[in-house]
């Protein structure tokens, strides 16, 4: 894969070294055989390889002069790392990472530091590689196109339907605070795409406004991963519950829901719920616990049972043949541990 070293009037080159589950101080403390790291699933940048440097280059030796006060920064610049790119806390791949800029991500550059850049993006400060910064004119015009209409969330739990109408099949549902893509602005309802599923909502209960991709805290990352996993098992509640089963959608047991539901977060569970519990980071308390947490029930320190912790005290599972996969109080049994994947 090829990467562009971008200065305001030069353009070179170079291959990148990808480095997979980068956000390593936020990564689950786990055992080193127990689970692929993958814990966002993402997949960030912020290193080069030896047949070109950006010194070689001659890339950041000076801070480009851009546009003033272009989207609200003094010196724009623009994410170009065609994936996800690491900000650190200090310029040395060594550091800490404490956020990440996600594709065309805009950011104002404070200063330059070698090979590196100081910038300000969002509640994001921290240090990129200025290999993968765009500036100047270059940035604007990436920046005048990366501009995105969202709606943001502003109510405890919103629906999402298959059509404009309450009697539309449920989609899924979204948190308060969940910002998702709008695809259409329409009368009372707003068409948007919500973690890759497409539906309508009242656009009574969403603020709309344009908005442009700004870098992501740890903490961020973490609450929208954690939420993007409610809200995709959501969609299967009053589904079955069938014994051995790990199918969505045909039916699955308690510890094949949670497996196939972080699966698709990178997170590779094995089908059984006490196994699980041996797993991930220790949570100490469901006053502690946050979206995406498993919940364990047994008793003798053995798990037989595990749901995904929704907020709010709630927990959704699936429970039994009786009554499938369902929304019950986290509280309805006593939980015997509680861990966090993602």
């Amino acid at each position: 894969m090829k990467k562009r070293i971008i200065s305001a009037a030069t353009v070179f080159a170079c291959t990148a070294l990808m480095v997979s589950g980068s956000i390593v101080a936020y990564e689950s403390q786990v055992k080193e055989d127990s689970i692929t790291a993958g814990v966002f699933a993402y997949t960030a940048v912020d290193n080069i390889s030896d047949d070109m440097s950006v010194a070689d280059a001659s890339v950041v030796a000076t801070a480009a002069p851009v546009q003033r006060n272009a989207f609200g920064y003094n010196n724009l610049g623009v994410s170009v790392a065609e994936g996800k790119l690491n900000v650190r806390e200090q310029p040395t791949t060594e550091s800490e990472v404490v956020g990440i800029m996600p594709d065309n991500a805009v950011c104002d550059v404070v200063e330059t530091d070698g090979d590196w850049l100081h910038i300000k993006s969002g509640d994001v400060e921290g240090y990129c590689l200025g290999s993968y910064i765009a500036t100047g004119e270059e940035a604007q015009n990436i920046a005048d196109s990366s501009i995105s209409k969202k709606a943001t969330v502003n109510c405890d739990s919103l629906t999402l339907r298959s059509v404009p109408s309450t009697d539309g099949d449920v989609v899924s549902s979204m948190n308060q605070g969940k910002k998702v893509q709008v695809l259409e602005e329409l009368d009372g309802w707003v068409k948007v795409n919500s973690d890759g599923k497409e539906g309508y909502c009242s656009a009574e209960y969403v603020s709309v406004a344009d908005e442009i991709p700004t870098a992501m805290s740890k903490e961020e990352l973490a609450s929208t991963a954690g939420a993007s996993v409610v809200s995709n098992a959501l969609q299967y509640v009053g589904g079955r519950y069938v014994w051995g089963g790990e199918t969505l959608g045909k039916g699955v047991d308690c510890s094949g829901f949670t497996m196939k539901i972080l699966e698709q977060y990178g997170v590779y569970l094995p089908h059984s719920a006490d196994a699980q519990m041996d797993m991930g980071t220790k949570v100490n308390s469901l006053a502690e616990a946050q979206p995406g947490d498993l919940v364990f029930y047994g008793s003798g320190g053995y798990a037989n049972h595990v749901g995904i912790y929704m907020g709010d005290g709630q927990l959704v599972h699936a429970s039994s043949a009786k009554t499938g996969i369902k929304i019950s109080d986290a509280s309805y049994r006593t939980p015997i541990g509680i861990r966090r994947y993602v």
